[in-house]
Order: C-alpha cells, then sequence, then structure tokens
C-alpha cells in the first residue's frame, strides 16, 4: 500500500484482498489453534484499508499515452490523448461537514463526498469517472443519481453513461466534487396530444389518464410515487394525539415537467454551477405560472387508503384529496367535486395542473378542512426523518480531547462499546430523537468547561446523513471556579437540530452563474433568524489543568506548554499530517495505528500530535514541532503560529534548544 499497489485488484476467484480479509471462515488455516489470531490479523488489515481510504489524497501520474487511479471511493480512466505532458492527479474524500447538500424530501447521500483533483484541471478528451456507492439501503422504489459541484454548495446532477449495482459512470472534461445521492424512482412518460394513460412500475395501482388534447403539444412527464409503510403511521398516531382521527393514507404522488432538475451533459460548459434561491411562496407562484396547464381535467387514480395499508375499520369516515404545490410544504384539502369515483381498491380524482398529491381517509370527527393542513405537513416531516442517539466520547490517556457522534438510533450502544474498547470513555448515549437527512447539528459546550480555542468563530456542527459516520472531534478545557480552585471541569454538551434551509436545484441553460449570497446568507439578510431546535444534553467531566488569563481576559488552558498549540497546528495541518508525523519521528505503525482508530485527517491529526506528546515527554516542544512543520513543507503553519500567538520565543541561532 505504501508503495502504490491497487488494493482492489481481484485475483482469479475474483476477489480483492478486502474481501478476503472480510472471510470469518478459517476452518482451512492449518493450525486451529491460531484462528483468532487470523482474525485479528485480519480485522486490523480492514482498519488499514479504511485508514488508507480516509488518510490522504490518493495519487497517479498519468501522461500523454492516458493511465488510472483506482481508489475504494472511485475510478478515474485517463485515455490517450487527455493530457499533453505527465500531470498527477489525486483523488480526496471530503468530510460531509464540510459541505452543503441539499437534499429534498426522499435523497439520501448514498457515496463518499470526493474532490477530484488538481481541482479545475481541464482534459483534451473526456475523461471518465467510476463513482462507487452503498446500496444495501436502496431497494426497488429508489434510485441514484451522480452529482457534481464546484464550491461544495451548490450541486447540479451529471449525466450517467453507465451503470452497475454499486457504481455510476460519468464523462467528465474537467475534476470537480462528486456524490452519489439516491431519491425516489422516477420514470419519465411522453404524453402526446392524442390522449396516455401511465400507470408506476414501482406501485402499478397508480395511473395518470389524460384525455386526448389535454396537451397542445408532446409532453414529457416525470412522476414519482412515495410509499408510505403502515407501521409509520401507526408510530406517528401513537406519539402525537392529533393523528389519532387518521385512519390510512395513499401513497404521496408527484408529478412534474420533466426534466425536473438540469443535467449537465458530458462535454456541456465546464465549470457550471447552479443557482441557488429559497422556496419562498413568490418563487413557488412564479414556477406555477410556468408549468403546464391542462386543457381538459387529468384523472389521476391511487389506491383506496384502507386497502392499500390493509386497515380494518368500522364507523363513518371521509376521503380528503390533498394538494402541496411545487416549492411549497403547504398542503391543501382540494377536495371538493374532484372525486370522481371511489371503491373498496382505488379512488379516482380529477386534476388541472401538476403537483403533489395524497389521499387520506379521517374520521368524521375532523369536520374542519383547514385542520389536515398542518397534520399533513408533520406527517411528511416524520417520514423524511430518522431516529437517531448521540454519544460523546473522551479518550482515557487525553480527556481534553472530545468526539461528538450521532448514530442511528438503536446501535448506538454498539457503538458506543466498540470505541471504549478503543480506549475511549463515555456516559450513556442521549434519548432517541428525530433528524432529517442532510440536517445540521450545532453543539454547545456549557457549564464550567468550554472549547480550548474560545476565540475562534468556527462554529462546533454536525452534519447528519444516515450512511455515513456523523462525528466531531475537538479540544475543552476545564475553566477556571472562583469558589473553588482545583476541580475538575463539571460540564455537558448541548445538541440543538439547526432549521433547514430548503434549496433549490433549478434547470438552467449552458453556463449558470454562483449566486453572491448562498441560501443561509439571505435568510440572515431578509429575513428573522430561524430559530434552532433544542435536542439533547450529556455531561463532559474535564481534569482542571492551571489556567492564564489571555491578553482579551478570555480563560485559557495552559495544556502543559506545547499542547496549547495543537489545535490550530491540526486546523492548518489537516490532510498533511502523515508528513509532519514523519518529520516529528513517529513510526510507520504509530501512523498506521493512529489512522485505523479516527475517521477524518483532522482528527487524525490532533490524535498524531498528543501521541507525540506522550512518547517525547518535555522533548515535545514547540520548537521542535515548527522546526518539523517546515521540513514537511508547511511553512504556511509555521508562519500562521507566529501570528496567532505572538508570545513564542524561540532559541536564538546558536543556542541549545
Amino acid at each position: 500500500m505504501k508503495a502504490g499497489a491497487q488494493v482492489d485488484s481481484k485475483n482469479k476467484l475474483g476477489r480483492t484482498p478486502k474481501d478476503i480479509a472480510a472471510s470469518t471462515d478459517v476452518k482451512s488455516w492449518p493450525y486451529g489453534k491460531d484462528s483468532d489470531r487470523v482474525l485479528a490479523g485480519r480485522k486490523r488489515i480492514l482498519e488499514l484499508f479504511a485508514a488508507q481510504k480516509l488518510a490522504r489524497p490518493y495519487r497517479q501520474k498519468v501522461g500523454p499515452e492516458g493511465g488510472e487511479l483506482q481508489t475504494p471511493s472511485c475510478t478515474v480512466t485517463v485515455p490517450g490523448g487527455a493530457v499533453t505532458m505527465e500531470t498527477e492527479i489525486t483523488c480526496q474524500v471530503i468530510d460531509p461537514n464540510d459541505v452543503t447538500l441539499p437534499l429534498k424530501d426522499g435523497e439520501m447521500l448514498v457515496s463518499d463526498i470526493i474532490e477530484l483533483g488538481p481541482h479545475g484541471t481541464t482534459f483534451c478528451k473526456p475523461v471518465t469517472a467510476q463513482l462507487h456507492y452503498n446500496n444495501t439501503s436502496l431497494g426497488d422504489t429508489t434510485e441514484v443519481d451522480a452529482w457534481v459541484s464546484e464550491d461544495r454548495s451548490q450541486w447540479a446532477k451529471i449525466k450517467t453513461i453507465n451503470a452497475s449495482e454499486d457504481w455510476l459512470a460519468v464523462s467528465v472534461d474537467h475534476f470537480s466534487i462528486f456524490a452519489i445521492v439516491s431519491q425516489p424512482k422516477k420514470e419519465n412518460f411522453n404524453v402526446s396530444t392524442e390522449g396516455f394513460k401511465l400507470t408506476s412500475s414501482t406501485q402499478p395501482a397508480v395511473q395518470i389518464s389524460f384525455p386526448e388534447q389535454t396537451v397542445t403539444s408532446p409532453t414529457e412527464v416525470s412522476i414519482q410515487v412515495q410509499e408510505i409503510k403502515k407501521e409509520t403511521l401507526e408510530d406517528l398516531k401513537a406519539q402525537d394525539q392529533s393523528f389519532r382521527g387518521v385512519v390510512g393514507t395513499s401513497p404521496i404522488v408527484k408529478v412534474v415537467t420533466a426534466p425536473e432538475n438540469v443535467t449537465i451533459s458530458p462535454h456541456e460548459e465546464p465549470r457550471s454551477s447552479v443557482c441557488c434561491c429559497l422556496p419562498t411562496r413568490q418563487h413557488s407562484m412564479s414556477r406555477s405560472e410556468s408549468a403546464v396547464q391542462f386543457h381538459k381535467p387529468v384523472t389521476v387514480r391511487v389506491p383506496h387508503p384502507q386497502h392499500y395499508m390493509d386497515i380494518q375499520h368500522e364507523g363513518p369516515t371521509k376521503l380528503r384529496v390533498m394538494s402541496c404545490e411545487e416549492g411549497t410544504e403547504d398542503w391543501v384539502d382540494v377536495t371538493d367535486d374532484a372525486i370522481k369515483q371511489d371503491t373498496e381498491e382505488f379512488v379516482e380524482f380529477e386534476v388541472t395542473h401538476f403537483t403533489r398529491w395524497i389521499v387520506i381517509l379521517v374520521k368524521d370527527s375532523y369536520v374542519d378542512p383547514e385542520e389536515l393542513g398542518p397534520i399533513l405537513l408533520k406527517f411528511c416531516r416524520w417520514l423524511q426523518s430518522r431516529p437517531v442517539q448521540f454519544i460523546l466520547l473522551q479518550r482515557e490517556d487525553n480527556a481534553n480531547e472530545l468526539v461528538a457522534e450521532c448514530t442511528l438510533g438503536g446501535s448506538a450502544e454498539e457503538r458506543r462499546c466498540k470505541l471504549m474498547k478503543e480506549g475511549y470513555k463515555a456516559p450513556l448515549p442521549s434519548a432517541t430523537v428525530n433528524l432529517f437527512e442532510g440536517q445540521q447539528v450545532e453543539i454547545h459546550i456549557g457549564g464550567n468547561v468550554a472549547p480550548y480555542d474560545m476565540e475562534s468563530s468556527r462554529k462546533q456542527q454536525i452534519t447528519f446523513h444516515s450512511q455515513n459516520y456523523n462525528c466531531l472531534h475537538m479540544q475543552v478545557m476545564a475553566l477556571k471556579d472562583a469558589t473553588q480552585k482545583g476541580l475538575d471541569g463539571q460540564g455537558y454538551a448541548e445538541f440543538y437540530a439547526l432549521p433547514r434551509v430548503e434549496v433549490e436545484r433549478q434547470k438552467v441553460k449552458r453556463k449558470i452563474l454562483p449566486l453572491k449570497l448562498s441560501a443561509l446568507e439571505e435568510v440572515a439578510k431578509g429575513q428573522a433568524e430561524p430559530k434552532s431546535t433544542f435536542l439533547c444534553r450529556l455531561p463532559i467531566r474535564v481534569p482542571y489543568d492551571s489556567p492564564e488569563e489571555t491578553s482579551g481576559g478570555a480563560v485559557c488552558a495552559d495544556l502543559q506548554g506545547v499542547e496549547k498549540y495543537f489545535y490550530f497546528t491540526k486546523e492548518e495541518v489537516s490532510t498533511d499530517w502523515m508528513d509532519l508525523a514523519f518529520h516529528l519521528g513517529l513510526k510507520d505503525a504509530d501512523i498506521s495505528n493512529i489512522a485505523g482508530r479516527n475517521r477524518d485527517d483532522k482528527s487524525c491529526c490532533m490524535d498524531m500530535l498528543q501521541e507525540w506528546k506522550k512518547k517525547k515527554g518535555d522533548a515535545a516542544t514547540i520548537e521542535v514541532l515548527m522546526e518539523a512543520l517546515s521540513e514537511a513543507g508547511l511553512q504556511s503553519v509555521v508562519d500562521g503560529l507566529k501570528r496567532k500567538f505572538p508570545d513564542i520565543v524561540l532559541p536564538k541561532q546558536g543556542e541549545k534548544k
């Protein structure tokens, strides 16, 4: 691996080293008594593969004859003639916390977010990037798309040229940032002026009938059916009294003019991005004004809620047809005379334009149609959320290092136990709460504990993606207690869900200019700041170190001399931490262990600095650190340390360090 071996190579049986290491079958091992050792060794090899994946960018030099870069996340194939001189290409996995991914209802990140570089590199011929993704959470009713971004916040779909069960291939003429996102399966149909009946392949009970002359010219439409499980409704009814009167629902049916979102063709204008805007009511109205209007009513058929959810109910009920315009979250009762026919198996209703619909069966106790809108809004948000738990971990040999992690509900205790075996200690996980895919969670440290770099304006946040590890590493310290000196810091971490700011991906022509203001900046400029939602609180206990007052009056822990410079160093070094580790004198085995027990570059760097301090003791000084940084080609970090900490005193030339 260190020499650049392709660890995804396959043997004659089609197995990769990772496949072999993941095997738990040791019956054929000649020394049965060593089976435990064999399994332990295989586990370590898997950890090395995982470490290599996240430790640093993969690199490969290609020349005019072409070449290939293989990584666990993607395979990049550069054909002959794509470059005119020897060029080094790279692949780097990006921390999801450093990316804004505007996920809509039902969308989910199912791959690593990777940056191919050098960023902006262009080619004379198209280059193929084969992007790998996790298909374990997908089913027959979902599909995946490749997304591309230039700036980590504005995204567009990119056309797929080939696909398999666990990868998509795209053709590009320049390097950018890529991700794969799943969504409810979208089916496109061509509606002619002679009429048309379309049937959903994922839910055949859903049909849409267009009479003759409904449209004046052939129109391509796209349909998505979001299935709703009976158990989901039952769980919500058990938690929210306002749903007790809901007997059942149909699936949610969405129909739009296709294609709904921009798709960048392989050789379209390079380096374009997608304009984003807030889904205000004004914006949604402008969309509906330009939407296709039917010249005749169109009939939508959906399964009857009682039949769809296999519900036995006695007592008076009524059917309600609810509609939600694209770009809003407002559900409106449009039943009136819309229902054309209802039987035990299906409900038919008429519509005059594209939107989202659902049919719900409610008890007669719902007499006011306006009651149903807020209920359906809560219901849709429930469908989009996932149960999660939070855990806090501190290293047993360094309680100042804090790891906050968000994991899917039900698996937090297992995850906590695993990490405790790796040298962490932790209180019990939090109670289960709900988060949306891609939702940001802000962490507030309180009590007699504070983040080490109190002067930093950087917020402590986690971005939740159910198919990724969601964690944040930070340094904390005990604050000075005016009444009881020398006591351990007794504090807590509070988790707050930040409000979702919907960012819409619009259809655009060839070249798209990026926004001058992000969606969040627009909120801050034109609206009151949205409120965050408290989720939970977990305790923190940090040993007290002798504090010192900074010139600004803020409390700062000395952290045994050189450690006061670690936070700034790890923020600046990041992906180059292995080079710094080498120049600090750490052995390859130590570096591999550090990479194996951390999930991102910054936490690896902090772990490495702490390991260096533990091994070198008093010999670990700021002078040695700055010399190693300089030798590793990180002079900019040295200069930054001098600016950040003007009190650093280095020995003059000729003096003994």
